[in-house]
């Protein structure tokens, strides 16, 4: 279960409390042990910057080890530990890494908010939540407005890759996606009019967007509209993506879906799905691809 973000701030200041105090209770233990430690922490100043550091390269290395062995940075790794290939070199059964040009092979999927035409989408939309944090050493208490997601969803179409003049046709059913967010549409945004409320256009782009994604809109249109935010990604035509699989050669005439390729001269793509040993990912982040195509 993916934890709220107000859940998610909870449990990083409850283990932040005690982080801080098992660095303090481990610097005076030191302090007890050693002399020379001892020395450096007696001056308070000297104290407080030890656990101010100790926390915070504790908190740093255990963000840095979950995204390596599990979050972003393990992403890429397992997405590059496979070699750019170009695509008229790769055989049936082979696990490739592609980058090309994306084409749309179908009637396109409209992104909820932008309406943009697309391959795949991904769509968040999130409203403010008041929670509690505490500064300086934990004496003053505050509250602090936080944005926390009501709703996400995602959907993909298969979709054709144009590496140089070779084609993919990638298969998204049981694939990995990771979307660029090319969207964020928060209170910065927000279209008003002279008077400060939320213009019709504002409030028809609210309205319509929460409806497509089965929200319903009645606290966020209107002139006491809550503050709501918007964070969209698209696979749209025309730009870059990388893709990591297994494929296999197929011909054209055989799909009816690559119909238009085929009139088009195409004989031939490289069909890209997920299999028992080898997942599909596919991303259009610019972590993952490379300034030139192999």
């Amino acid at each position: 279960m993916k934890l709220s973000e107000s859940h998610s701030h909870y449990i990083g200041l409850f283990c932040s409390f005690a982080l801080f105090f098992l660095v303090t209770m481990a610097g005076w233990q030191l302090a007890e042990t050693f002399d020379w430690f001892a020395e450096i922490w007696e001056p308070i100043g000297s104290r407080l910057f030890i656990i101010f550091i100790a926390t915070a390269g504790t908190f740093w290395a255990c963000a840095f080890g979950y995204s390596y062995f599990w979050g972003t940075r393990k992403f890429i790794r397992t997405f590059k530990a496979v070699e750019l290939s170009s695509l008229e070199t790769c055989t049936d059964g082979q696990v490739v890494r592609i980058q090309g040009e994306l084409y749309l092979t179908q009637t396109p999927l409209i992104a909820p908010f932008s309406k943009k035409h697309c391959a795949a989408y991904e769509t968040r939309a999130l409203r403010q939540e008041e929670v509690t944090t505490v500064k300086g050493s934990g004496s003053h208490v505050e509250n602090k407005t936080i944005w926390e997601t009501i709703k996400k969803v995602s959907e993909a179409e298969d979709f054709v890759v144009k590496c140089s003049e070779h084609y993919a046709l990638v298969r998204v059913t049981g694939s990995q996606i990771k979307i660029h967010q090319d969207i964020a549409h928060d209170e910065s945004n927000y279209d008003r009019d002279r008077g400060g409320f939320l213009t019709e256009v504002e409030n028809a782009k609210r309205k319509e967007a929460l409806e497509q994604i089965g929200l319903r809109s009645r606290n966020y249109v209107g002139v006491y509209a809550e503050n709501i935010k918007f964070e969209e990604g698209v696979l749209e035509a025309g730009e870059q993506v990388a893709i990591k699989g297994q494929g296999k050669w197929v011909h054209t005439a055989d799909l009816p879906s690559l119909a238009e390729f085929a009139k088009q001269g195409v004989e031939r793509m490289y069909e890209m799905t997920t299999s028992d040993t080898s997942p599909l990912i596919i991303s259009d982040s610019t972590a993952v691809l490379e300034s030139k195509q192999a």
